[in-house]
């Protein structure tokens, strides 16, 4: 998690949230490319999504914490080892 953390913060629009409630690592991305969603130091000129590297915790807080953000047309993320398929849906329905 350290290099992941490390990636992330060379990225200008990188979020990073460490609390005893809540752990984030995300980046705005662009959906339709998700071979790049990993590299956490690019920031593309044409992200339309935020793509979640990490999020583990109170899953309430973080979608309160989600209006701090700007409003994307999507969410991604990979589950890992559970399902390597790319996963993208609406920032919409996460924002509610």
């Amino acid at each position: 998690m350290v290099a992941d953390v490390c990636c992330l913060l060379q990225n200008p629009r990188g979020v990073f949230v460490y609390t005893p409630e809540l752990v984030v690592l995300m980046k705005p991305a662009d959906s339709n490319k998700p071979q790049e969603w990993e590299h956490l130091a690019d920031s593309p000129e044409n992200a339309d999504a935020w793509y979640v590297h990490l999020l583990v915790g109170r899953l309430a807080l973080a979608r309160k914490l989600a209006w701090l953000l700007p409003a994307y047309r999507y969410l991604c993320f990979q589950r890992g080892l559970r399902h390597a398929k790319p996963h993208r849906c609406s920032w919409a329905r996460i924002r509610l």
